[in-house]
């Protein structure tokens, strides 16, 4: 049995958070576990209220898991306070799982912030040294470097120089920059690997980014390279979202 790790806030919509990541975790084959570092208030238009767990209670949650599972892959999301980046940054050191995929998730797509600029500098220092690669989009790479992107490009030369710096890889999507078409671009110990393709529009897409990040933990876990497993995982989450955009459009669940 794998065991795959989320370290997230909980969604009651159930379309995002530890909820979705054990949905996918579970896709996979993948036995869920959870450390719930929040308790958030939203639907598919927003996120109202966050409210972070107690952090021992976090450190407990993360610690149990540790010491009893065989913990595969990790996945990082929504961390809700700065007491809870100290109590993963401990667990981390401490455990040293082999994967850990950080999903950076300082709002919500609604623009309710989870951390202030203080904090954000406090997790580029004490949790990005130990995650294998991080999936900011925009607004999140530009919290995290201090700085205003103007295009993609940008985007890449700043996750490049951050990926040196803290000695883990960056995937980047252009899903928050103009244009018809998007780039999806990994960067890894200097290599820079990108791939263009068209824009999708769902008129469904939350958790989009849980989505990504517990795939691309899972087929890490699976034992597949970090390129591949980008890949994989983006190609997942475009057939998972089709599907969810049949059932809304046609009233049907899908089926192939």
């Amino acid at each position: 049995m794998k065991y795959f790790l989320t370290i997230a806030a909980s969604d009651n919509s159930g379309g995002a958070g530890i909820q979705q990541d054990l949905k996918i975790a579970s896709l996979f084959g993948f036995w869920g576990l959870s450390a719930i570092t929040g308790l958030t208030v939203q639907d598919f238009s927003g996120v109202d209220s966050v409210y972070p767990v107690q952090s021992e209670i976090l450190r407990e949650q993360i610690e149990k898991c540790f010491v009893n599972f065989n913990v595969t892959t990790v996945k990082i999301g929504a961390i809700c306070s700065l007491k809870n980046i100290e109590i993963i940054s401990d667990c981390l050191e401490k455990y040293s799982p082999k994967y850990v995929v950080l999903d950076p998730v300082f709002a919500s797509s609604s623009g309710k912030m989870f951390f202030n600029r203080d904090e954000v500098d406090i997790l580029r220092k004490r949790i990005l040294p130990l995650v294998t690669i991080v999936k900011p989009n925009r607004f999140e790479l530009e919290l995290i470097s201090g700085r205003k992107l103007k295009d993609i490009n940008t985007a890449k030369e700043i996750a490049n120089d951050l990926s040196r710096q803290y000695n883990c890889a960056f995937y980047i999507s252009g899903g928050h920059f103009s244009g018809d078409q998007i780039s999806e671009i990994l960067i890894e110990k200097g290599s820079v690997y990108q791939v263009n393709k068209n824009r999708k529009k769902w008129s469904y897409t939350h958790g989009t980014g849980c989505t990504l990040t517990s795939a691309i933990a899972c087929y890490l876990g699976q034992g597949n390279l970090l390129a591949t497993s980008c890949k994989l995982a983006t190609e997942f989450v475009t057939e998972f979202y089709d599907k969810i955009e049949y059932s809304f459009k046609s009233g049907k669940i899908y089926q192939k």
